[in-house]
């Protein structure tokens, strides 16, 4: 059991003697091999995520959890910058990473140590932390777009009925809601199946994502859909292609014992 100090529970906006579970959400760091190399906006991946990690780093996080495209080239070497970020800002928590299209499976598998990955938690056995569980789904297909096999999409509905002593959390890449921009053209190709499934469970209380480079909130009858700002540069959420002039960002979740919870998007400057 985790239970927050007097002071982090009224930080998170709960009542004394609550279990809290403290989240971190970063998504999209689309780190390269070689570290100085920049892309859209002039920003450069890994300057930006140190950024993002040197923030995070005092916040006494549970959790970071990596919602895809922890890499830009799916390269080792873009692997091991994150690792060597993480142990420079001190980040001391679990982490878990879930593979987004730019990721290499292989390659993740070569670089991280298997509780590192979301295949160490399959439906059976999520991510479960006090009385929450976490749902880790690995969405990436062979081109920009997300889908999930039937045969998954059936086994979570399945698990997702058997295990009613707790609340919920459900986390991918791709985004299951669409966000009437172009990057739809790049979606979650069975996501509002997805939907219809979380709706016929109220313990669900979120499904958090990345992908779409911005911070975006939906609600569909008990579920709050989360999107999560990249960690470098975020897309305009428009018909045609382009950059939006917010700055690198992550997310954090305070997860409550009573299924409450609440969240905040941060920013930082760059450079």
């Amino acid at each position: 059991m985790i239970y927050c100090s007097l002071q982090a529970c009224k930080d998170a906006g709960f009542p004394e003697r609550k279990i809290v579970i403290r989240i971190a959400q970063i998504s999209d760091c689309h780190l390269f091999a070689e570290a100085s190399k920049s892309s859209y906006g002039h920003i450069a991946p890994y300057e930006s995520l140190a950024k993002v990690l040197q923030d995070i780093a005092p916040q006494n996080i549970d959790l970071l959890l990596i919602t895809g495209d922890l890499s830009a080239d799916g390269s080792a070497a873009s692997y091991q910058h994150f690792k060597d970020l993480v142990i420079k800002y001190g980040i001391s928590s679990h982490y878990v990473i879930l593979p987004g299209n730019h990721d290499s499976l292989v390659i993740l598998q070569q670089q991280f140590a298997s509780s590192n990955l979301w295949l160490h938690y399959p439906l059976h056995a999520p991510l479960t932390l006090a009385n929450w569980q976490i749902y880790l789904l690995n969405t990436k297909t062979q081109g920009t777009g997300g889908e999930l096999p039937t045969d998954e999409l059936a086994g979570l509905s399945e698990v997702l009925s058997q295990q009613s002593n707790y609340y919920k959390l459900v986390a991918a890449h791709h985004h299951p809601i669409p966000c009437e921009s172009w990057m739809d053209a790049h979606g979650w190709q069975n996501g509002a199946e997805l939907v219809r499934i979380l709706q016929g469970f109220d313990s669900v209380k979120a499904m958090v994502y990345g992908h779409i480079h911005a911070a975006t909130e939906v609600t569909v009858d008990h579920c709050r859909y989360l999107a999560c700002p990249s960690t470098c540069w975020q897309w305009a959420l428009q018909p045609e292609f382009g950059l939006s002039e917010q700055g690198p960002g992550y997310r954090i979740l305070n997860l409550a014992d009573s299924g409450q919870f609440n969240t905040e998007v941060f920013r930082v400057e760059y450079p």
